[in-house]
């Protein structure tokens, strides 16, 4: 067993803000600041764990503040938490010195055939602050394998979560070998990045969103602000069809929130469920400013449940 201090497992990455990573508004799509964070946390855990890591968790990333075309964003990562197969490891990403964004992710080390493998490699603290970082890593730890108990079982759980839903939508992915790590795994970034733009595109649709009126007085557009409880069940594999599906869940005054789930399909037919989140968007105007939501009242009976869901998760209702 080899020990590592925290600062020895530090990654920084430098991103140039170019278009056509940018919306309307000229600022960074939240989808690629996604990618960003998760594929620096990718390489810290890689360079601790000796191997392949695969991401099996984000927790709760909110969007701070916006990144702009033509800026230069700093991403760092570094593994605060070692466990028996998996790595947690806190990114946080910069716009000069100001944090823009931060997360925990949690990473396991797999073998060739994307079974959990040993991480024979142990982080020691060597200040104060590492150990105040190692010791809340371990409590969110404890958290969340509180919620994950039924991961196995999730893991074949294929059902349509959006059936009900009527403001739904869904895509379907070939997962080719660009979107790959290695020619083997999907990229976890870029599939991030494809959900959060199926979530936009269900907002927009919703608030009635208009192309040609992306310079007039009466532009309006959703930005992404939160990604909540995203917990991965299954890696994606080379030549897999994905499906991507989305729906409405909750609209609040100026923000609605969108129920997304992944289910992978390989070339024999079988089926596993790889992840589900919750993305929040809000509405703004040609400035940037946030505006006012469309009305939504739930109808369906699967409307109304995952309503009230929504509104205890966001502390409304207990």
């Amino acid at each position: 067993m080899s020990y590592l201090k925290i600062s020895d497992t530090t990654i920084e990455t430098f991103r140039f803000i170019h278009y056509e990573q940018s919306n309307f508004l000229n600022r960074l799509h939240g989808g690629d600041m996604l990618f960003f964070l998760v594929e620096a946390g990718m390489l810290s855990a890689t360079k601790v764990a000796m191997g392949t890591t695969v991401l099996a968790s984000l927790d709760d990333v909110i969007f701070k503040k916006p990144v702009k075309l033509g800026d230069i964003v700093k991403v760092r990562a570094e593994t605060v938490y070692v466990g028996n197969t998996s790595l947690e490891v806190e990114v946080s990403a910069f716009d000069r010195d100001e944090e823009v964004v931060s997360a925990y992710a949690t990473y396991v080390k797999v073998d060739d055939l994307l079974r959990p493998a040993p991480v024979n490699v142990k982080i020691t603290a060597e200040s104060e602050d590492d150990k105040r970082k190692m010791d809340e890593a371990k409590r969110r730890r404890e958290n969340r394998l509180s919620k994950i108990l039924n991961r196995q079982k999730m893991r074949f759980y294929v059902d349509d979560i959006t059936d009900g839903l009527r403001y739904r939508i869904s895509n379907v992915v070939h997962v080719s070998p660009e979107l790959t790590y290695d020619g083997r795994i999907m990229s976890a970034g870029k599939l991030l990045k494809l959900m959060d733009d199926l979530g936009g595109i269900i907002c927009l649709n919703y608030i009635n969103y208009n192309s040609k009126n992306i310079y007039d007085n009466v532009f309006n557009a959703v930005v992404t602000v939160a990604v909540k409880g995203l917990a991965f069940y299954s890696p994606i594999r080379l030549n897999d069809i994905v499906t991507i599906r989305a729906g409405l869940i909750y609209v609040g005054n100026t923000s609605a929130d969108i129920l997304i789930n992944v289910i992978r399909e390989d070339v024999n037919g079988t089926k596993e469920h790889v992840a589900t989140a919750y993305f929040t968007y809000v509405r703004v105007d040609k400035e940037g400013k946030p505006i006012k939501m469309p009305e939504y009242v739930p109808v369906t009976e699967r409307e109304k449940r995952l309503h009230e869901e929504a509104l205890t998760r966001r502390g409304l209702r207990k």
